[in-house]
């Protein structure tokens, strides 16, 4: 090995040349070197509630880190101990350390010293972009193209831990299943585009009545379901009929042509009985075929066509 590569200063460049911010704690957890990355770090967020100095203990660090809306640090502490009591041989974790003007994610990786003397070296590597992609990625592949609504993938696992909720703690929640009647001769007689604008303009005006913890989802072409937790079924209706009104009320046009839409609805309420969302989906879907039974533009309960003896299938 040659001199250079022998020196104290070599190493240092090295570790300062990193874009990780590192620093080398001891084996009872102490701070004994930072690099320049972790300093900038450190003067970038001033605001800390703890400092991150030489002589400062790190576990003190990931416990001020601790707190409402942000639970990752005792987590990194518990791998940090880990490393320094050759508990594990390598410790990282992603987490998020927002600040008030950006949201950040790191990596942080604990390494141990193979020294005498013990300890470890922590580093946190910034790994915000490739988060932001994995996230709106993770978006796209929840979200409908055409609406901007939640897809049916994303529905369905929303709506099995809904349901999960609701047979551990006997809730009430409910599901809506509506239909766009006639929609196919829209799209024959006025053309996809004018089609696909009344399905985004029928969004936004069922958006505008639903809570947000509601679930509003396309299901599949002119099909769509609403997830209503908290409901009661014939709370549920209520909102169906004020969703349907809207519809059959509000205004679709490209400037020369000029269309009407109405939607037919089917509900129920989830059951704690149920195996799945499907259970439910069958019933509302069941609901849903009465209604366009009778007219379309309509609401129907599947449990009041149950109460009435109607043939039902599911």
């Amino acid at each position: 090995m040659t001199p250079i590569l022998e020196s104290k200063g070599f190493a240092a460049a090295v570790i300062d040349a990193l874009a990780s911010h590192l620093c080398v704690v001891d084996r009872e957890g102490v701070i004994i070197a930072v690099n320049h990355a972790w300093l900038n770090f450190k003067r970038e967020n001033a605001t800390a509630p703890v400092q991150s100095d030489i002589g400062t203990h790190y576990l003190r660090i990931c416990r001020s880190a601790t707190g409402p809306g942000s639970e990752e640090g005792e987590p990194f502490a518990i791998g940090v101990r880990a490393v320094l009591t050759g508990k594990t041989a390598l410790f990282q974790m992603e987490y998020p350390c927002h600040s008030p003007t950006q949201n950040r994610w790191f990596l942080g990786r604990v390494t141990p010293l193979k020294a005498e003397q013990g300890g470890a070296v922590i580093s946190h590597l910034n790994i915000t972009d490739r988060k932001l992609v994995e996230l709106e990625l993770a978006r796209l592949a929840a979200t409908d193209p055409l609406t901007g609504l939640p897809n049916r993938r994303f529905f369905q696992q929303t709506a099995n831990l809904e349901l999960e909720r609701v047979r551990r703690f006997s809730g009430s929640t409910s599901v809506i299943m509506l239909d766009v009647d006639h929609f196919k001769s829209v799209n024959d007689t006025y053309g996809h585009a004018l089609g696909d604008e009344a399905l985004r303009c029928m969004t936004r005006i069922c958006n505008g009545l639903l809570r947000q913890m509601d679930v509003f989802a396309r299901h599949g072409g002119e099909e769509f379901v609403i997830l209503l937790p908290g409901t009661e079924d014939a709370g549920a209706c209520s909102v169906a009929e004020k969703l349907r009104s809207a519809i059959a009320h509000m205004p679709i046009s490209d400037g020369q042509n000029h269309i009407k839409l109405t939607a037919s609805f089917g509900v129920t309420q989830l059951r704690p009985a149920d195996q799945n969302i499907e259970a439910a989906l069958a019933r509302a879907d069941t609901a849903l075929y009465a209604a366009k039974h009778s007219g379309r533009n309509c609401v129907k309960s599947f449990a009041v066509l149950e109460r009435e003896g109607g043939k039902l299938s599911a």
